[in-house]
């Protein structure tokens, strides 16, 4: 044990390390922990995919304000192509088209057929190659009590036809040449009819999935009655972190091609996925542990699923290879960093985006699909004039 000298405390540091490592600790510039001067990950264009809401209502080259949503409008198809271009000129070639309006009495089937024909004219003006495009079916078949599905006549969801409608999206939608389909993470089995359609139909069309979907009304600040959309019954309670894994694996072994965490915040549940694709070890040891079979123990479908992929590990293993992984940014994050705009300035704005996508980028490094953000495009217009 190193004696400290009496009446030398100007010296202690010198007193507790040999004299090679004092003047090595002198002359080596360590007062700073940093290992690294250089960011692990890069932030690029092609990072973001951009979300656009096409209101098929609109005619004529408008928009039309969101509630709570500052710079994010409804668009008009005109207004859409003319965006998406502008979204080109910034190197962004990746968006989320949600077709919204036309519901009120029209069937969910009427709905989507009408939504068909705005991604054909969309489609026309950026040929596959030249935009990637995802659509994502919300809108389809939203109800008023926030679920998501044909109701029958007693208010309860149909799940034949439900899953008759999953189907026909996948159709629909590859009739138009799209890129991607987005799942919602609500239906039992929706990835899996989603992929068993795309394959009947010999369709190249990727499946994006919300594998974790959890029941926050962060998510619809853009809507007047918040309180309905904050407990559907269709998707996971918050925090449930084993349950999230569970969904995520059940949706890889049912066909998805990238896993989409949302929200964005859910750093775990990137960095998790992540370490479920690079390492087969990693998806045995949490099948295999405690936690896991008090969730599975009462829920006998995702047992079966669960169990036939562990039954067959190293096929669901090249499965889990081929995956990558995005995140998704809910409408209360946009709003939280807009206000902050609004409040204080841009350059705190974008520093508080700036941090939340690169942590999101770091957490997915290697495997990051897109990240998706309505504030893709101004992040990118202030990030080159940084």
């Amino acid at each position: 044990m190193v004696q400290i000298k009496q009446g030398k405390k100007e010296n202690i540091i010198k007193d507790l390390y040999s004299e090679e490592e004092f003047l090595f600790m002198s002359g080596h510039g360590l007062a700073s922990r940093r290992l690294s001067s250089k960011c692990e990950v890069e932030i690029l264009p092609n990072t973001f995919s951009q979300p656009i809401d096409v209101d098929i209502n609109l005619r004529g080259n408008v928009a039309k304000n969101m509630i709570n949503m500052p710079e994010y409008p409804y668009r008009s198809v005109e207004n859409t192509i003319e965006y998406i271009q502008e979204l080109k000129s910034y190197g962004i070639t990746s968006v989320i088209l949600r077709p919204v309006g036309n519901r009120g009495d029209l069937s969910s089937e009427q709905v989507l057929l009408n939504q068909k024909e705005i991604l054909k004219m969309i489609r026309t003006q950026f040929p596959k190659g030249d935009i990637k495009i995802t659509v994502d079916p919300f809108n389809v078949a939203l109800n008023a009590d926030g679920t998501w599905g044909i109701m029958n006549k007693n208010g309860e969801i149909n799940y034949i036809e439900t899953c008759e409608l999953i189907s026909k999206i996948a159709i629909e939608y590859s009739s138009v040449g799209i890129d991607e389909i987005l799942t919602l993470g609500r239906i039992e089995g929706e990835v899996e009819i989603t992929r068993k359609t795309l394959e009947m139909i010999n369709s190249d069309i990727k499946i994006k999935s919300f594998s974790q979907n959890t029941e926050t009304s962060n998510a619809y600040i853009y809507l007047n009655d918040i309180p309905q959309y904050t407990e559907t019954g269709q998707k996971i309670l918050i925090g449930n972190f084993v349950e999230m894994n569970l969904q995520t694996l059940i949706d890889i072994w049912e066909g998805t091609d990238i896993v989409v965490v949302k929200p964005i915040e859910n750093l775990h549940l990137i960095l998790m996925t992540k370490l479920f694709i690079q390492d087969k070890s990693n998806i045995v040891n949490f099948l295999n542990s405690p936690e896991t079979y008090k969730t599975l123990i009462h829920n006998s479908k995702a047992q079966e699923k669960i169990n036939s992929i562990l039954s067959d590990l190293e096929g669901f293993y090249e499965k889990c290879k081929k995956i990558k992984v995005g995140s998704y940014s809910v409408s209360g994050t946009y709003y939280l960093q807009k206000k902050l705009q609004i409040e204080k300035n841009e350059d705190f704005s974008f520093a508080m985006m700036n941090e939340l996508v690169r942590n999101a980028a770091s957490a997915a490094n290697g495997y990051l699909d897109h990240i998706i953000d309505r504030n893709a495009l101004w992040f990118i217009k202030k990030l080159k004039r940084s």
